[in-house]
C-alpha cells in the first residue's frame, strides 16, 4: 500500500502520530514455479528487444558454486558483490554499443525519495541526540573534576591537621621543659623556635610615653591655633564688646583714607598716565 510506513521510520514520528498507527506484517511466499516462469519471460524478452529497454542480465556462473558455507556472511556478500560488478561492466559495454548515455550530467537534479519535512525531523533528532551526548559527557567530566577536587581538598586538610598537631606537640614539649626538665641542650633548641625580641624604645620618649618631638609639635600648634575647646559662637558680640568703641573710626567705616584723594581720574587721563 502507498500509505505504509517502514518500521525503521517509526522512530522519527511523534508520540501522537505513533499512537494512531497499526502494525501489519507482510506475508512472503517462496513461489518457485512463478519465479522460474518470470525468469523465462525475461530471458525471452532480452533476446527480442534492446538491452536499454529491459536492462536485464543473467550471470553466467551461479553464486552457490563459489559459496562453500551459506552461513558465512562475508563470503556470501563478497560473491554477490563480484557478481554485480561483472554485470555492471557488461552493461556498460552493451549501452555503449547501442550509443545510449548512462552517466549522470553535472547539472542533474535528483528528487529525494523522502520529503523535506521528514528529513528535517531526522536532522532535528540527530542534533538532539548529539547535544544529549555532549551534555552527558560534560556532566561526567564535571563529576570527575568534582571528585578529584574533593580528594585534593581532603588531602590539604589532612596536611594542615598534621602541621597543627606537630606545632602543638612542640609547644607542649617546650612547656614541659620550662617547668623543670633537666635537658638543657634540647631546651635551648626549643626556645630558639619561639625566640621573639621586643622592639627597643626610642631615646626621645618621655615619661608619659610620647616623644619630645611630638610634644614640641603640639606646643607649636597650640600656640598657633589655640588649645581647642568650644569654637562655636567664639566671635559673637555681647554687651562688653558692643560698648567698646576704642577702635571705631568714621572715616574707616566710609572707606576714606587720610592723605589720599578720593576723586578718581577719568578714563582718558588714566590712559595718558599709563602711557607715560
Amino acid at each position: 500500500m502507498e500509505d505504509d510506513i517502514a518500521f525503521s521510520d517509526v522512530e522519527s514520528l511523534s508520540s501522537m502520530e505513533e499512537a494512531t498507527l497499526t502494525s501489519r506484517q507482510r506475508l512472503t511466499i517462496n513461489n518457485i514455479p512463478a519465479l522460474l516462469a518470470a525468469h523465462d519471460v525475461l530471458g525471452q524478452a532480452s533476446n527480442q528487444t534492446d538491452f536499454s529497454d529491459h536492462q536485464c542480465l543473467i550471470a553466467e556462473t551461479a553464486t552457490h558454486d563459489s559459496i562453500l558455507d551459506i552461513n558465512d556472511d562475508l563470503t556470501r556478500e563478497l560473491a554477490l558483490y563480484k557478481q554485480c560488478l561483472d554485470a555492471c561492466i557488461e552493461a556498460r559495454g552493451l549501452l555503449r554499443n547501442e550509443k545510449v548515455s548512462f552517466t549522470r550530467p553535472t547539472d542533474y537534479f535528483a528528487e529525494m525519495l523522502k520529503s523535506d519535512e521528514h528529513m528535517d525531523k531526522i536532522h532535528d533528532r540527530m542534533h538532539h541526540d548529539a547535544a544529549h551526548r555532549k551534555a552527558a559527557a560534560e556532566a561526567k567530566k564535571q563529576r570527575e573534576l568534582k571528585k578529584f577536587g574533593k580528594q585534593v581538598q581532603v588531602a590539604k586538610l589532612q596536611e594542615r591537621d598534621r602541621e597543627k598537631r606537630a606545632t602543638l606537640d612542640r609547644i607542649q614539649l617546650l612547656k614541659r621543659k620550662r617547668r623543670g626538665s633537666g635537658i638543657t641542650g634540647e631546651t635551648t633548641q626549643e626556645e630558639d623556635l619561639f625566640d621573639v625580641s621586643l622592639q627597643e624604645p626610642s631615646k626621645d620618649v618621655g615619661r608619659g610615653g610620647s616623644s619630645r618631638s611630638s610634644i614640641g609639635q603640639k606646643q607649636r600648634k597650640d600656640a598657633k591655633y589655640g588649645h581647642g575647646g568650644k569654637k562655636r559662637f567664639g566671635k559673637s558680640g555681647d554687651a562688653v564688646s558692643s560698648g567698646d568703641l576704642r577702635n571705631y573710626s568714621v572715616s574707616r567705616m566710609k572707606g576714606k583714607r587720610f592723605g589720599v584723594s578720593q576723586n578718581r581720574l577719568g578714563k582718558t587721563k588714566r590712559a595718558k598716565n599709563d602711557k607715560m
